[in-house]
């Protein structure tokens, strides 16, 4: 009988998981985001008003500068919208993961996983790749996948990919390496049951 854990069943688990925590990464990204411009707004404004009042007329001006950007970056990128929105991304993967747990692992339970998934998914906003693979790597780990087939990301990658996605070339290099290693661990396995079955 099958399971959850077999081929394709596996796969749309494994990806509904990776998207529920990409979209969560991705919304303490913004909220953090929001908060720090909305600290730094309040913050900074305060200061400014007492540096006014004591005649510091010159720091006020740097003060109000920083105020100025924050609004600007919040109202331009609008931080709290983005957060929500992947808010409830995030809640959707996770309801489609809860109804997966309770299905009967069959083919017509696989379909609906799979059309439900891509149901999500439209409405998803260009995804960050490096926060992607981030979130692949921590769903493979909770599923005690060895370090070696993990996605070698550096932490420039894992700091900076919230923002710009650069230094895919060596992921993909180090994609072709691990395919081809397989095929050849695939082609020995088969030389070697060929080669046993002769024997026999």
């Amino acid at each position: 009988m099958s399971d959850w854990s077999e081929d394709g069943y596996y796969d749309v688990c494994f990806a509904v998981e990776r998207c529920r925590r990409y979209h969560a990464k991705m919304q303490s990204f913004y909220d953090w985001c929001y908060n720090l411009t909305r600290a730094a707004t309040a913050l900074t404004g305060t200061a400014s008003f007492f540096v006014l009042l004591a005649q510091g007329t010159e720091i006020a001006k740097y003060l109000t500068a920083i105020v100025a950007t924050a609004a600007a970056l919040d109202s331009v990128f609008r931080f709290n919208r983005k957060a929500r929105a992947h808010e409830a991304l995030t809640r959707r993967f996770t309801d489609l993961s809860s109804k997966i747990a309770g299905w009967e692992p069959n083919p017509n339970n696989l379909k609906k996983a799979r059309t439900e998934r891509l149901r999500i998914e439209k409405d998803e906003p260009p995804v960050r790749r490096l926060v992607d693979l981030q979130a692949q790597n921590e769903e493979a780990r909770s599923r005690d996948v060895p370090s070696e087939h993990m996605v070698p990301l550096t932490w420039s990658q894992r700091t900076f990919g919230y923002v710009c996605t650069f230094g895919m070339k060596r992921l993909e290099e180090w994609q072709a390496q691990r395919t081809a290693t397989m095929q050849v661990e695939v082609q020995a396995v088969v030389v070697s049951e060929s080669v046993s079955g002769i024997s026999e």
